[in-house]
């Protein structure tokens, strides 16, 4: 399997979403190989699908804009997720047909390997309690 990886820096969320959508076009049309972002966000709150997720970020947007922050709408699931410069951030643009069809083994099996790398490097990390989607 062959898997084109991009190390980007520091990137804008907008600027990362709009190149996301770009590749994942690309890569729906077969005109790429599947792809791997690699970059870090300015600080950034992301909104997530969930009706809530607006009323769980606790600081006004004052507060939040006057820490150099800013807060993103995202068409991904999820709740209130929090990005900014130092934090890895992974965007994997597969095809998924030569694999298992599955979003949750899908997630499952990246959390397992972010865990496992991690612990490569002594960092203890785990899977999110019941609820929590992600590497914590």
């Amino acid at each position: 399997m062959v898997i084109s990886v991009h190390r980007l820096g520091i990137m804008g969320y907008g600027q990362a979403l709009s190149l996301q959508r770009s590749l994942v076009a690309q890569r729906r049309a077969n005109a790429i190989p599947d792809t791997l972002l690699l970059l870090q966000h300015p600080a950034v709150f992301t909104l997530g699908r969930l009706q809530a997720s607006r009323q769980n970020v606790l600081a006004s947007e004052t507060v939040i804009a006057a820490a150099g922050a800013t807060i993103e709408k995202s068409d991904r699931g999820g709740n209130v997720t929090f990005h900014g410069p130092g934090q890895l951030v992974a965007y994997p643009i597969l095809d998924l047909n030569g694999f298992k069809r599955d979003l949750r083994w899908y997630v499952s099996s990246l959390e397992q390997v972010l865990i496992q790398t991690a612990a490569e490097f002594c960092v203890c990390a785990r899977a999110g309690e019941s609820g929590e989607t992600g590497v914590w």
